[in-house]
């Protein structure tokens, strides 16, 4: 282990209590599922060119720590309650960008596997070698690991999406359990025994270490350091394989981005290291708008405007989380966007949020369009 490593895992290994949460994962497909109607030819109507000096305290600030409280109703049994408080602090600005996916090049795989394979004696670009009948790059390490680096091309955008594993490591297929647990400084004696023995099956890592070394990793591609990591997910698969995987979202204005590839990374029990990244990068170039975004006030007021357009729930859908974030999209002229959005988060509390992070329910904040799909943050 080099000496940059140790530092960090003693830097680690003080952060080892720092709260956390551990909430469950899916092994679904990666098909975006968009709601027919979503975004239509006002988003790019209303995206022209920058103007810094709309205001937008008016539609965010207003409304930071504020209990909204509403029950929206529609035809057929559709309805949504709402009782939840609204998020939307630490922002700089609130505005639109172009959404530009990024190549992986040559020099951004060598300074990944460069940064996730160092080693004293051993040169990790000197022994990887591409395989043309799999269009995969493979390699392995001095402790007999094999590992691949894969680019898969995406349709939904059309982009490319890093697959980097271990192979001998197959953690994806088969997931049995899923584990939303929200852990605490001093919530351990308040835990059922169920999810204490959870914990237990993956003590040898640490949510800061989870954190900072996908952080480090996800570095060696983004040299901005513009990422967070959002959510930690314990799962557990068929035969019994606990593992950990992270999520990892770029902050832009102060908010957070829900991309159509996110960053994650996957851990095992015994090992800090990731053995697997997955996701695409994009960079962003700013549009601006021409007017004030909608309150959240208004994004449900649209929201009850378009309540016979959502699924049929089998259950009264509980909102008790509000916040307003970016949320990439595509426009009717199939121009590929970011734009803000009011997020209603699903769940009668903070587990059951987790368990359904990866569906979007959302307001676009510039036209008013109710947005409702899935993005799936856990794929193969």
């Amino acid at each position: 282990m080099t000496g940059k490593l140790k530092i960090g895992f003693s830097i680690l290994t003080i952060l080892l209590f720092m709260p956390m949460f551990f909430m469950g994962c899916s092994g679904q497909e990666d098909k975006e599922q968009n709601f027919p109607g979503a975004e239509d030819a006002a988003v790019k109507e209303e995206c022209t060119e920058n103007m810094e000096d709309i205001p937008y305290s008016e539609a965010a600030d207003e409304f930071f720590g504020e209990t909204v409280a509403q029950v929206i109703e529609g035809a057929d049994g559709r309805k949504i309650s709402i009782d939840a408080q609204v998020f939307a602090d630490g922002i700089n600005q609130v505005s639109c960008y172009k959404y530009v996916p990024e190549p992986f090049t040559e020099e951004r795989r060598e300074d990944l596997l460069k940064i996730m394979h160092p080693a004293e004696t051993w040169d990790v670009i000197e022994a990887v070698e591409y395989n043309q009948e799999k269009d995969v790059w493979e390699f392995v390490t001095p402790r007999g690991e094999s590992w691949i680096y894969q680019i898969i091309r995406s349709e939904i955008p059309v982009e490319d999406i890093l697959n980097h594993k271990e192979t001998a490591t197959d953690i994806y297929s088969d997931i049995k359990q899923i584990f939303p647990i929200v852990v605490q400084d001093d919530a351990m004696a308040e835990m059922d025994e169920y999810t204490y023995t959870t914990l237990l099956k993956v003590r040898d890592i640490s949510s800061a270490e989870i954190e900072q070394l996908g952080l480090y990793d996800i570095g060696a591609i983004d040299k901005n350091g513009s990422y967070s990591c959002d959510l930690i997910h314990v799962c557990e698969t068929d035969d019994g394989q606990f593992f950990i995987k992270a999520v990892f979202r770029k902050i832009i204005d102060g908010m957070p981005v829900t991309a159509w590839h996110d960053f994650s990374t996957a851990t095992g029990k015994d090992s800090p290291f990731p053995v697997k990244i997955w996701g695409s990068f994009y960079s962003e170039e700013e549009i601006g708008l021409d007017k004030p975004i909608l309150s959240v006030h208004e994004a449900i007021t649209a929201m009850q405007e378009q309540i016979d357009q959502i699924p049929i729930q089998e259950k009264s859908l509980s909102v008790t989380k509000i916040s307003l974030e970016y949320l990439s999209v595509i426009s009717s002229e199939g121009d590929l966007l970011i734009v803000p959005v009011w997020r209603f988060w699903a769940g009668e509390d903070e587990k059951e949020q987790s368990q359904r992070s990866e569906e979007v329910i959302a307001v676009n904040a510039i036209s008013g369009e109710l947005i409702w799909e899935n993005r799936k943050a856990f794929t193969e």
